[in-house]
């Protein structure tokens, strides 16, 4: 079956009560396969990241650390100065990923060489961690023409950076989802499950439905099966593990 990961987002009252520490044995107890940390739920100045990766090892988890800055700046520049502090955060829980938005890449502007060589600078080949670029909702970090010729350049530079796919930032950014699902699906390492509808004048991210011919669902026949299919959205209830387990068990058969 496909793995199913968590953010600590969906699990957010957990995460704003306790810490991300405590979504780590809920996310064990109803079967993910992996957590995803996001860095803006850290409520000290200085996290304990060790503890982290240790809970997250010894529940056997996948985990990915999402940052929520831009690859590119602006002018088109990498965006050294953050990456200089999310990247060694990343390697502290031992992610697999670092997950980041695509920023302002401007094709022949943008160093592709500058950044493979930056990266190795931080990351030795012992380590496990890799890049991966989300579709954001923004208007430049989500479209789908932008992203397409950042995926093309990079595997012309030779770069493995493998693609977020975002289900529900489409919406936001009024671009349709199968169609981006269509054009960029030979990129995508990770996916993001949402649904968003518009509610009084405002996107709102909900959870998934179960009927069987939800365009989620469409969504993701387009997409690769072998990767990891992440719940983004509030998983909510009385028994949250009981109903995350149930989300788990609907996304990885699906």
């Amino acid at each position: 079956m496909t793995q199913v990961f968590t953010t600590t987002a969906s699990l957010g009252p957990l995460a704003a009560d306790g810490g991300q520490e405590l979504c780590v044995p809920v996310a064990i107890a109803a079967g993910c396969a992996g957590i995803e940390i996001r860095r803006e739920l850290f409520r000290e100045e200085t996290p304990r990241l060790d503890d982290l990766k240790d809970l997250i090892r010894k529940g056997q988890l996948v985990s990915v650390y999402s940052a929520p800055i831009e690859l590119w700046q602006a002018d088109g520049s990498l965006n050294v100065e953050k990456l200089d502090v999310v990247i060694p955060e990343a390697l502290s829980i031992g992610a697999v990923w670092l997950k980041t938005s695509l920023g302002h890449y401007k094709s022949g502007v943008s160093d592709l060489e500058g950044l493979k060589k930056y990266w190795k600078s931080l990351v030795s080949d012992s380590d496990a961690l890799e890049l991966t670029v989300e579709n954001d909702q923004t208007l430049h970090g989500g479209n789908v023409m932008k992203l397409r010729k950042f995926f093309e350049d990079c595997k012309e530079a030779g770069l493995f950076i493998q693609m977020t796919f975002d289900i529900g930032n489409w919406e936001f950014t009024e671009e349709e989802a199968m169609k981006a699902a269509a054009e960029l699906n030979k990129y995508v390492g990770y996916i993001h499950l949402k649904h968003v509808e518009k509610i009084d004048g405002k996107l709102v991210t909900l959870g998934l439905p179960e009927e069987k011919d939800s365009l989620w669902r469409n969504i993701l026949d387009l997409l690769p099966r072998d990767v990891p299919r992440t719940i983004e959205f509030p998983v909510e209830g009385e028994d949250v593990e009981g109903v995350l387990r149930q989300y788990v068990s609907m996304i990885s058969e699906a």
